[in-house]
């Protein structure tokens, strides 16, 4: 195993879901989430302030358009 893998994988492993969460805010701004919708593909990016949150077990992750409406 490559030690930058493992490095994160050890992050995974010992951090709470907290952490994680923010992690990927920390990152959001590298993230796009793509839709299928009637038009085509649409990329969309996540949310500038609410981009990531904890939601029950899960991490929720907010586009642009979830938080403009």
């Amino acid at each position: 195993m490559k030690k930058q893998f493992k490095e994160t994988l050890d992050f995974y492993n010992n951090s709470t879901p907290q952490q994680r969460c923010d992690f990927l805010r920390l990152i959001s701004k590298d993230i796009m989430v793509a839709v299928k919708t009637k038009e085509g593909i649409h990329c969309l990016s996540l949310d500038n302030e609410t981009s990531t949150c904890i939601n029950g077990s899960m991490i929720q992750l907010n586009t642009e358009p979830l938080s403009n409406d």
